[in-house]
């Protein structure tokens, strides 16, 4: 079969494996503490899909504090990141390093949640501790010992080592920030009690729709006359686009690529396309003999045609990576070697490993063993399933046998726990937090596929830990050049956002640095 022919069936199969779907709302509960002016006779409501079940309003839980922050605009965090990945004053205003180990954030005064009472420092210290203690990687990814209260609008965050990119930490939608109120006198979570322009008003556990009306005493200036939104989670891409295909929402996010050409010649439907801080990656079990062999790692690496994956895979969807990291990202190391298209190294480079195609049957064997890998990767994120499928067709254009399965986040989670495969393609926000060192520590420092290179530890340490931003980028380029050239992961594609928006929708502003996407407060309904 020609290599052309197995990039046709992979987007020809995407096409077929999604599945129409819908949410409906059952149940109303947790009724709003606050007074909001909204008229049910004339709200104007502005309704988003959001990709993923929602099953608590606990910003301890990241799925539910993303929705919370980005989607709903109920919470807000201590500093925002802009789409250039600059920090921004937020709920605080300002900050300072004033130890190894110590910060102090001012503040910002006169803000209000939505049961009435002050965001003041002993409220923020209450709600940081809280989330230290009931969310892992808030704790991994901030370093938070404790917080001090110095007076009503200041606070001191210690940490449990030295870093320089705590104001970077808390813009995570993690931190997001709730009152004491928020939680009942047994210490359960009851309701999001955010500072945000809109105030959780019901969420229905059973179907996770949310909604939110807006906050007549939110601190800040928004102009638009959406009173109310409505979250709906749809994890099938497909009901999400047919949802914003029959106005059923107003907002889809990641829409199938196989649907693009049909909404962009839609009379109620715009399609915006959008670069992100995100990355498609390929990791290899490196428990597998053969791929603890890096010319086999680097063949297989040279073998995908990254820019035919981006141009015609993905049907323009994203970018073609020039390192780890988007070159946008002031930090990116553009100066690696990024395994362009050539077959005949890829081949070249599984000789050199012993692996050749010793009996003519069209695939590459060592010893009489057949190269043979399993390449797994999950549902949830478009590209995904297109580019497994046409990494197939790559390597069997240099005599690499593959199987490859397309699983949920969990079951591929649980695959790679147990080093139940050889390949998985994953997909991982880059500027979650924006800093030099958030995406090395998530996907490079004792990497869950076995890979761990002490230099490359090291040098993210020191970079964590620099206060001087020229030092800390070179830093973390140079750790980025050495998980170029280790190939034990690497990144394949950059992605691609794309929305299906309603014709009516005006202001809406993509950020670059988001998890997923944000909907700003002055996005509005014409």
């Amino acid at each position: 079969m020609t290599l052309s022919k197995y990039i046709k069936i992979a987007v020809l199969g995407a096409m077929c494996i999604g599945l129409l779907g819908g949410c409906a709302s059952t149940n109303n509960e947790n009724s709003s503490q606050a007074t909001s002016s909204v008229s049910e006779e004339t709200v104007k409501t502005l309704k988003i899909a959001f990709p993923d079940m929602v099953t608590t309003t606990d910003p301890a839980n990241v799925t539910s504090a993303t929705m919370l922050k980005e989607v709903a605009g109920v919470c807000e965090t201590l500093v925002y990141a802009d789409s250039d990945f600059t920090l921004q004053p937020f709920l605080a205003e300002s900050w300072q390093q004033t130890g190894d180990l110590t910060w102090e954030f001012k503040l910002r005064e006169a803000v209000l949640f939505h049961d009435g009472t002050k965001l003041n420092a002993e409220a923020v210290k209450w709600c940081l501790e809280r989330e230290r203690d009931e969310n892992s990687a808030f704790k991994g990814s901030t370093f938070i010992d404790s917080v001090d209260v110095i007076d009503e609008y200041t606070i001191n965050i210690n940490t449990t080592q030295p870093t320089t990119e705590l104001p970077a930490a808390l813009s995570y939608v993690g931190t997001a920030i709730v009152a004491p109120s928020s939680v009942d006198e047994s210490g359960s979570f009851i309701k999001a009690v955010g500072t945000g322009y809109f105030m959780q008003t019901d969420f229905d556990e059973s179907s996770g729709k949310f909604t939110c009306e807006k906050f007549d005493d939110y601190w800040g200036d928004v102009k638009t006359s959406v009173a109310k939104r409505v979250v709906i989670p749809m994890t099938d891409a497909s009901a999400r686009s047919l949802a914003v295909q029959n106005g059923e929402v107003d907002i889809a996010s990641d829409i199938p690529f196989s649907d693009l050409e049909m909404l962009s010649s839609s009379d109620t439907v715009n399609v915006s396309k959008f670069n992100t801080a995100r990355t498609y990656y390929y990791e290899y079990n490196l428990d597998s003999e053969v791929l603890q062999d890096e010319n086999i790692r680097k063949a297989l690496i040279y073998a995908i045609n990254k820019e035919e994956i981006v141009n015609d895979v993905l049907l323009g969807v994203g970018g073609v990576p020039k390192g780890v990291l988007m070159e946008e990202i002031p930090w990116a190391n553009t100066d690696v070697d990024t395994y362009d298209y050539d077959v005949e190294k890829a081949k070249s480079l599984l000789a050199e490993a012993g692996y050749t195609d010793t009996d003519g049957d069209g695939f590459v064997d060592k010893n009489g063993e057949k190269l043979s890998l399993r390449i797994i990767s999950f549902t949830k994120r478009p590209g995904c399933q297109l580019i497994v499928q046409a990494t197939q067709g790559y390597f069997a254009n240099i005599g690499v046998d593959t199987t490859v399965e397309i699983l949920d986040w969990t079951a591929m989670t649980e695959e790679i726990a147990a080093g139940n495969y050889d390949m998985a393609l994953n997909s991982a926000a880059s500027c979650y937090m924006p800093s030099p060192t958030y995406y090395l520590n998530t996907v490079y420092v004792n990497a869950e596929n076995g890979y761990n290179n002490e230099e490359l530890n090291s040098l993210v340490s020191q970079s964590l830990a620099s206060r001087d931003n020229e030092e800390k980028y070179a830093l973390s380029k140079q750790a980025q050049a050495i998980g170029q050239n280790d190939a034990a992961i690497y990144t394949v594609a950059l992605y691609g956002a794309v929305f299906g928006l309603n014709l009516n929708i005006t202001n809406f502003e993509y950020n670059a640095a988001a998890h997923d996407f944000i909907v700003p407060y002055n996005v509005d309904l014409q």
